[in-house]
């Protein structure tokens, strides 16, 4: 049984949530406490204990990250739940913290609760993503990248990465340091959260920092030279689009 509790300011929002929770879920979620706004959500979380929360973004007198800051530490896992924010949802996309967006749909729920009960004790209670998240989101820019692996998670600079490599449905992370970083997502997910990032995929198999590109080698057959040596196939449907962007 996982014990919730909802912290959001719009009491319509409050009502929806707590009763998608009670229809589908009555036999896996506990409710135990909600709260109106940063002030009495963090003294909700400070006296009553959770396993997830689910937070507003924006609210009138603070934020959900506000509520995060103020709290030494949290050992509860975090859904955020806001209107289209469009920097706060890409900044969560990075971090790989939870969120749903409103209106909310049951099939979103539905998959959220799935994930936490299978992480329950794992990813979503660590602080990193959080505190990526938190200074992602002041700053109003990406810098980070959450990458999570067999062990926990890696946090990889968006600067060091050289260029990520598709294995089978894995990805496989080059770093300008000579490291690798090994992840179980597919290349499509980097491929879409990192293509207006300064990113572009050459192949089926690579996408590439384009800020590390040293120089295009046609007598390879079409390829990239990475400023660390590397040589990596362009296909013919991308070699037209990526001299774009330099000609």
């Amino acid at each position: 049984m996982l014990n919730v509790i909802i912290i959001d300011d719009e009491d319509d929002a409050r009502y929806l949530l707590r009763r998608a929770l009670d229809e589908n879920f009555a036999q896996t979620v506990r409710i135990v406490g909600e709260a109106d706004g940063y002030k009495k959500g963090v003294a909700l979380l400070k006296s009553v204990p959770c396993d997830v929360v689910f937070l507003d973004v924006k609210m009138p007198d603070g934020t959900g990250f506000d509520i995060l800051k103020d709290l030494d530490e949290h050992n509860f896992a975090v859904v955020f739940v806001t209107a289209f924010d469009k920097f706060a949802i890409r900044a969560f996309e990075f971090s790989a913290v939870g969120y749903l967006v409103k209106p909310l749909r049951t099939s979103d729920l539905t998959r959220t609760i799935e994930r936490i009960m299978e992480q329950k004790d794992r990813s979503m209670k660590d602080n990193g993503p959080f505190k990526i998240l938190l200074e992602s989101y002041s700053e109003q820019r990406i810098r980070k990248l959450v990458v999570p692996n067999t062990d926990g998670f890696t946090v990889v600079l968006l600067d060091e990465i050289l260029y990520i490599n598709s294995v089978r449905n894995y990805s496989e992370f080059y770093l300008t340091n000579n490291t690798r970083v090994l992840t179980s997502k597919p290349l499509i997910n980097y491929d879409t959260l990192l293509s207006d990032q300064g990113f572009f995929r050459i192949h089926h198999s690579y996408l590439i920092n384009l800020s590390h590109l040293k120089a295009f080698v046609r007598s390879e057959g079409g390829a990239v030279k990475m400023i660390n040596g590397d040589l990596l196939p362009v296909s013919r449907q991308k070699k037209s689009e990526l001299m774009e962007r330099f000609l």
